[in-house]
């Protein structure tokens, strides 16, 4: 402790020392002085949290429920202060301090940029590296049974699932609000809602206008939406983004519970699912097709491990019917679907060497059967002719340019290139550094879990994974966009959580309904602070009133037992963090 003391004062010395001398060329050091400050005071409270029963005489979860406590209380109400600036609501001039929220989010993405990129690089190569090192530290199998104890295999039956459910409700909520954040302002549509709108003015004069692109069932679909509800095309426009928000954190969630049979890690994945860069992306460009494709893709895999597993015919009925739906909606999604069930039949074999070719019998057959609806689409092709025909020519000039393009030094010369690296990283939509260090854990944990349902995750990246890593940089957005960070995401979290001794439970048991109540209360109280720091002419001074409650109740109640509380607190923090940087990357 002695030494981390004084590392952070080396580092405060730093920050200090250019300002007393006036020397503007010591100026360009003082983010060592950063640094250091920020390291000695994460390691001291590591150091405080481990050794708990020394310091404080009491357990180190019960450590780290008061530090995240405290913590919290500071930050969710300047979360809401900027979540409630970012509209256009009537705020009241302050002398200081001020928060320009978009700025500070800009300046916090340049500062962590570096970092980014890391964690970047090594998620999309983790699938190499990571069993590399696994063998090489000859802790495999300590790895997989501490896995196995903090990602529970099937949790249906108990009591806190009550409240993971209600978290999956607010995701939902979470979406809608973020993905009709645009329309709120008054923004105008992306530019694809351009093409969407002039097919959709075509369909009225002559249907079979839908056959002249090359996702004639999606066209199908919204002009059967647009007369069955008589919306007008801007108004159904503008709506299709929130339903399709909805729908993704749905899909995320059931799927996320399939694979990990987890209600706390589906659940977690779908908050994720409702401010990830799905729904930011396909908000301002307007990505619809693909972006209903990765739920209809969810659902595929689902139907594909079923219809595999248990040699059903109904489940392989369905699962054809779904490969060709996608197709006639979006066939890069289609593609990308049928290369990861391949994927995952090619990984089942090399992962279980007593397994041969025989025993993957019944899931070839099923992919054969979804690739089956190619042949009647290629012969309605070329007696359609026209758009259709011109649209298949398009996809084989892409296919050819990937093909021929492929290289590993398109990775590199992207990471080399400054202006790239920031254009996708240094701010917008990809810059979430805690979304890419929890999927980093996430799929460590999903390596070590080596389940059958966990490789149709673990097939997902790799392609996506490998995607970029050959693609050139020109056509990187299509296999970035595919990535599941929130699903991997939610495996790491659950993975701290089991960690730092927070289990995630949020029980509804009677004895511990104390803590849930008093947690809701903290959060109201801090809700309401940070609007009135945003929308009034009180001092800023009235945040302090939320540390100076949260000690008044442990003073007065203290909790020896249960930390339900602090996992919604802090699970509610990571929602209102993840929807300032959404509406930062939409303003």
């Amino acid at each position: 402790m002695v030494r981390l003391g004084i590392l952070t004062m080396l580092g405060t010395v730093i920050e200090v020392l250019p300002m007393l001398l006036n020397q503007q060329w010591l100026f360009s050091v003082t983010w060592i002085g950063t640094v250091l400050i920020f390291c000695g005071v994460v390691a001291s409270t590591i150091v405080c949290a481990t050794k708990s029963r020394e310091v404080f005489s009491i357990c180190s979860a019960t450590a780290v429920r008061l530090f995240l406590t405290f913590f919290l209380a500071v930050i969710v109400p300047l979360q809401v202060w900027w979540i409630v600036s970012a509209f256009p609501v009537s705020v009241f001039p302050r002398i200081y301090p001020r928060i320009d929220v978009y700025t500070s989010f800009e300046r916090l993405w340049q500062m962590l940029l570096p970092m980014t990129v890391v964690l970047f690089t090594l998620l999309v190569t983790e699938w190499l590296w990571f069993p590399l090192a696994v063998k090489f530290a000859n802790a495999k199998m300590r790895w997989e049974a501490s896995v196995r104890l903090r990602i529970p295999n099937g949790d249906e039956g108990r009591p806190f699932t009550q409240g993971w459910r209600l978290v999956t409700l607010a995701s939902v909520l979470l979406s809608t609000f973020v993905s009709g954040y645009r329309w709120s302002r008054g923004y105008p549509l992306g530019d694809d809602s351009k093409y969407y709108s002039l097919i959709l003015r075509r369909m009225d004069f002559d249907a079979l206008t839908v056959f002249s692109t090359e996702r004639p069932f999606f066209f199908l679909g919204l002009y059967a939406v647009e007369k069955v509800l008589g919306l007008e095309p801007p108004l159904l426009l503008q709506l299709v983004p929130i339903a399709l928000a909805a729908i993704l954190v749905a899909a995320t969630y059931c799927f996320t519970r399939f694979v990990t049979r987890s209600e706390k890690v589906a659940a977690l994945a779908a908050l994720f699912a409702s401010v990830s860069p799905h729904v930011t992306v396909g908000t301002e460009y307007f990505i619809v097709a693909n972006w209903f494709g990765i739920p209809l893709m969810m659902f595929f895999l689902y139907g594909f491990f079923r219809s595999s597993t248990s040699r059903s015919i109904p489940w392989a009925l369905l699962t054809v019917a779904l490969s060709g739906l996608t197709l006639g909606i979006h066939y890069f999604s289609w593609l990308f679907m049928i290369l990861i069930a391949l994927a995952h039949i090619l990984l089942g074999v090399a992962e279980n060497r007593g397994r041969s070719w025989r025993d993957e019998a019944p899931s070839i057959l099923v992919l054969l059967g979804c690739i089956a609806p190619v042949l009647p689409a290629l012969v309605l092709i070329y007696v359609m002719g026209g758009g259709l025909l011109a649209s298949l020519q398009l996809v084989e000039h892409m296919i050819g340019l990937y093909l021929v393009q492929a290289t590993p030094m398109n990775f590199v010369n992207f990471i080399m290139n400054w202006d790239r690296v920031y254009s996708y990283f240094g701010r917008e939509h990809y810059a979430v550094p805690l979304l890419l260090l929890l999927a980093l854990i996430g799929f460590a944990q999903l390596t070590a879990l080596r389940s059958d349902r966990g490789r149709l995750v673990k097939s997902w990246l790799m392609l996506s994974s490998l995607g970029i890593l050959m693609v050139y940089y020109n056509e990187w957005w299509r296999f970035l966009y595919m990535i599941p960070f929130e699903i991997l995401a939610a495996l790491g979290l659950a993975a701290i959580f089991g960690g730092v001794g927070l289990d995630g439970d949020l029980t509804v048991q009677k004895e511990m309904g104390r803590g849930l109540h008093r947690t809701a209360i903290q959060l109201t109280i801090f809700l309401t602070v940070g609007i009135l720091l945003a929308s009034s002419t009180l001092p800023s001074l009235i945040i302090l009133l939320c540390p100076l409650m949260t000690a008044l109740a442990e003073v007065i109640v203290p909790l020896d037992e249960g930390h339900a509380g602090i996992v919604f607190l802090l699970v509610a923090s990571l929602a209102l963090e993840q929807a300032v940087r959404a509406l930062s990357v939409l303003a």
